[in-house]
């Protein structure tokens, strides 16, 4: 019979236990992250630019959109959008470095 003395090393079990848990708390952080981000993005669109409630709407859905789209155009996993977005806009001409660096 096998006895395990003194390790502190986890099983298997654990180990996948583990992992899982710190997806799912990664998932809610970053669920939380997105949600905060976009209600910037909305204040911005309603104090600076003057959406009102159909604009900001509509903005919303189309970035739903934007999202669902790229992620079943090219296959991405669900955080993978933001890469084929970034590609896109450098390819039209936007220095992106002058908006998010600084």
């Amino acid at each position: 019979m096998k006895v395990r003395i003194n390790s502190n090393k986890p099983t298997a079990t654990q180990r996948k236990a583990l992992r899982e848990e710190c997806v799912k708390e990664f998932d809610k952080l970053l669920a939380n992250y997105n949600r905060q981000a976009a209600i910037q993005i909305l204040h911005i669109l309603r104090f600076d630019y003057g959406f009102g409630q159909k604009r900001l709407k509509e903005f919303s859905d189309r970035l739903k959109a934007l999202q669902d789209r790229t992620t079943v155009k090219y296959e991405l996993e669900e955080g993978d959008t933001i890469w084929i977005c970034k590609k896109e806009l450098e390819e039209s001409g936007i220095d992106l470095k002058e908006f998010l660096e600084g």
